[in-house]
């Protein structure tokens, strides 16, 4: 009776998976499937549940740091596909950039026009509402290295929303326009990863996307 009531209740809640790289993940208990982290992920999550209380969210974190696309390749079946997701929040592609300087290794932009588009078409293929969030860095260290590769990346990024019709979360462009009046450790604590701040205007932005399909 007990797996019946399990299955019924996430049968009739509106499940949303959160798919990515660190940001995503930020200090989520791997061992625990239903542990969210302390990062946006949570934030949005809590603002959801206080917006619609009479909603049943599922939230689902499958945020893993260090991956790449081509690393989220290998798990977007099990991770996402197989949740059968209401909605998908897609934060990926810093990494593709960063593997250059930390491990020396090249992602092409036709590499990761391919990898982020086998993404979007296996998601979609759930007949989940996809949200993309762009990477972002700001100018804190020796991240400003990541720039010219990076802005190449949004770009293409762009042109996917654009070509399938998807939402784009511009994190990066409205990181870079705040920034230049806020100090950037406000936001973040190496150029990449988000302070608890950072982390609350990620999820803000996230939420006010979400909201025009949940309204």
């Amino acid at each position: 009776m007990k797996e019946e009531a399990k299955n019924e209740a996430q049968e009739t809640c509106t499940k949303i998976v959160f798919f990515g790289d660190s940001i995503t993940e930020s200090g989520r208990n791997h061992m625990d499937g239903a542990d969210l982290g302390v990062g946006y992920v949570k934030i949005a999550a809590g603002k959801l549940r206080l917006l619609y209380p009479d909603t049943k969210f599922c939230f689902v974190n499958r945020g893993n740091g260090g991956e790449r696309t081509a690393d989220l390749l290998q798990r977007v079946e099990k991770d996402v596909v197989a949740e059968q997701p209401d909605y998908v929040v897609l934060e990926t592609g810093i990494n593709d950039v960063w593997c250059r300087f930390s491990r020396g290794e090249e992602v092409t932009p036709e590499a990761f026009r391919a990898n982020y588009e086998a993404l979007v078409d296996a998601i979609s293929k759930t007949g989940a509402k996809l949200f993309l969030i762009q990477p972002y860095a700001l100018k804190m260290g020796d991240k400003q290295r990541f720039r010219p590769f990076l802005n190449r990346f949004n770009e293409i990024i762009r042109d996917i929303a654009k070509e399938r019709g998807l939402t784009l979360i511009p994190v990066d462009e409205i990181f870079t326009g705040v920034t230049q009046d806020i100090d950037p450790a406000q936001f973040s604590t190496d150029g990449v990863h988000p302070t608890h701040r950072g982390c609350r205007y990620i999820a803000d932005l996230l939420i006010k996307e979400l909201k025009k399909c949940l309204e």
